[in-house]
């Protein structure tokens, strides 16, 4: 049987999965996040980003420059100036009451990413859909890059869902594209699924993506323009403003680079080549899976190349573990046990796992996450790079199973 996307054979769950099972599950995850937040309440990051994206709406309200000096709490403005007049409503709200709202919205936002995995790889929107993803929604909240997504108010799952959206529900629609191009103005990164449109031969949805992200620049030059200005003329390519490159939190090939070799410089010769490599081999798997009907694990393998390529990609941007660990499960579920082990094995290590217990109420924030885990000099060299461990060899898999379907077809 296929494994493709097609919405015409569409695919069902199965309904053994209660509302007070999925809901528990559910709740005893946002549950415990809270839990950590109460240990730890003056280190828990809890809407950090969420006020730095206040700020920038704050900053265009009056009038004052995004990328001459930090706008909040000596972070600087990173996005695109178009991503300042999406967040202008959030500039009129304080930031606990605005918290207090984004927070809760982010854990229910879990659910329908979840569902729009499921969506996408072709079964039906019933009541056993729902229930599995919202079971689905709380484990996924505890993954690392998800539990930071909800604890800092990142915009992360929104710019995936957008993606997803595009390429599941608007698929063969003429708007394809266009939520896409959104996603690219907001954040750059989205950028690279134009590449996989094209590659695959959507060249319609490609060019809708690509005016559509034209448009969201030319807004902002229409109403920021000195700050249009200096963000084109040059601010969006310094990755130096981020962070350290060398940081554990940059799970990006720089970053891995940086710490195998003490060279902080992201856009050495050895980064090129190799982002080049992983790039074309990245987006040459996605084509191929596209080819053989697997859209989801096309778009989520997009998603990670562009995360492992980017010159600085803090953990939380890798929230495309959330439809990889769905289309594992979809596989797992005719697979067998050794389908069961691989969820098992990725859910394992993107696992948002406490490495550090500082004083209960303290100021010292916990690690969280394998990446942060110090330990003896040749295993922190691996778990330093852990998602990119994840991604290789999820690659590598993804190749296994789509040769393993070529033969099958064959004969």
């Amino acid at each position: 049987m296929s494994t493709g996307t097609g919405l015409q054979q569409e695919r069902a769950l199965s309904a053994w999965i209660t509302p007070r099972i999925a809901w528990s599950a559910f709740g005893a995850a946002v549950l415990l996040h809270a839990l950590t937040f109460l240990i730890w309440p003056k280190a828990a990051p809890v809407g950090v980003d969420l006020n730095v994206y206040r700020a920038a709406g704050e900053t265009v309200l009056a009038g004052r420059p995004l990328y001459e000096g930090p706008i909040t709490f000596q972070m600087e403005w990173t996005y695109t100036p178009f991503a300042a007049l999406v967040f202008v409503p959030f500039g009129v709200v304080p930031v606990i009451p605005l918290a207090a709202v984004v927070t809760p919205a982010h854990f229910l936002l879990v659910i329908p990413a979840v569902m729009l995995s499921w969506r996408t790889l072709g079964y039906r929107r019933d009541r056993a859909l729902v229930l599995t993803s919202v079971l689905m929604a709380g484990a996924a909240l505890w993954l690392d890059p998800v539990w930071l997504t909800t604890a800092l108010g990142q915009v992360n799952l929104v710019l995936m869902m957008l993606v997803l959206l595009d390429f599941g529900r608007l698929r063969d629609s003429r708007w394809q594209g266009v939520l896409i191009g959104v996603a690219a103005g907001i954040k750059l990164t989205p950028l690279i699924f134009v590449g996989h449109l094209v590659l695959t031969g959507r060249w319609r949805a490609a060019a809708t993506a690509v005016v559509t992200f034209a448009g969201t620049i030319g807004l902002g030059f229409l109403v920021l323009s000195h700050d249009s200005a200096r963000y084109w003329g040059g601010v969006f390519l310094s990755s130096n403003r981020i962070g350290n490159t060398a940081s554990y939190s940059n799970q990006s090939i720089s970053g891995m680079l940086a710490r195998l070799t003490g060279d902080g410089n992201a856009t050495s010769t050895t980064w090129l080549v190799l982002a080049l490599v992983v790039g074309v081999l990245g987006m040459g798997l996605a084509a191929w899976a596209h080819r053989r009907g697997e859209d989801l694990i096309a778009v989520t393998v997009v998603g990670m190349t562009g995360t492992a390529v980017s010159p600085f990609s803090w953990e939380h941007h890798w929230v495309w573990f959330v439809p990889l660990l769905v289309y594992l499960v979809h596989v797992a579920r005719t697979a067998g046990r050794p389908g069961w082990w691989v969820v098992g094995g990725v859910y394992a290590v993107t696992f948002a796992w406490i490495v550090s217990f500082p004083p209960v109420g303290g100021k010292t924030q916990p690690e969280i996450g394998l990446f942060a885990l110090r330990s003896w000099p040749w295993l922190e060299a691996v778990t330093s790079n852990v998602y990119l461990l994840v991604f290789a060899l999820s690659s590598a898999w993804i190749i296994s199973r789509l040769r393993k379907t070529v033969v099958a077809q064959t004969f």
